[in-house]
């Protein structure tokens, strides 16, 4: 079994995946850290700066499948997961990759009350800007919805340790360490 964590930047998906692999002894998977090793150590912002969003996204889908067989792991995902882009540009929901990640194993959503996001992302150069185009909240907003729609359950990081987090999840999955 693999456990996926997916939210939004910022909702604690790195820091209760390290304390669940302490509790449990999976080792964690980070994409965004594999898409920075597959590029000699370039942090992501400027990747998608000298690439593109779409590039990135088609990045991450090349990581997922991947990983399509992988089993006992935990599964750290960067917020943007879930989305490709349409023609446009806009965010869509991502088929490819949710099919990839229900296969995969549980979804677990991290979230944290919307004003607190806001304020442990903003400004944070180390993830790529996302407010160029729009506004963290706006794309917040709409990605909520998918994030709860694809889980198999939630846990609000506003009111947990991650710590308590770990005993929700073990429990929920019925994992013993």
């Amino acid at each position: 079994m693999n456990i996926i964590f997916i939210g939004p930047r910022g909702a604690g998906k790195s820091k209760v995946s390290r304390a669940l692999s302490k509790r449990i002894d999976y080792p964690v998977v980070s994409t965004d850290s594999i898409i920075v090793y597959e590029n000699g150590g370039m942090p992501i912002p400027k990747y998608v700066e000298s690439n593109s969003w779409k590039a990135f996204r088609d990045l991450e889908y090349s990581i997922l499948k991947k990983l399509e067989h992988a089993d006992g792991i935990i599964l750290d995902c960067g917020g943007g997961i879930l989305f490709d882009l349409d023609a446009d540009g806009n965010e869509i929901l991502s088929e490819r990759k949710l099919n990839i990640l229900k296969k995969l194993g549980r979804i677990i959503l991290l979230e944290r009350d919307f004003k607190e996001l806001l304020e442990k992302v903003e400004g944070d150069k180390t993830r790529p800007d996302l407010a160029k185009n729009k506004a963290y909240s706006e794309i917040l907003k709409k990605r909520l919805p998918f994030y709860e729609n694809v889980s198999h359950f939630k846990l609000n990081m506003s009111t947990l340790s991650k710590e308590e987090a770990v005993d929700q999840i073990t429990n929920r999955l019925g994992i013993h360490s």
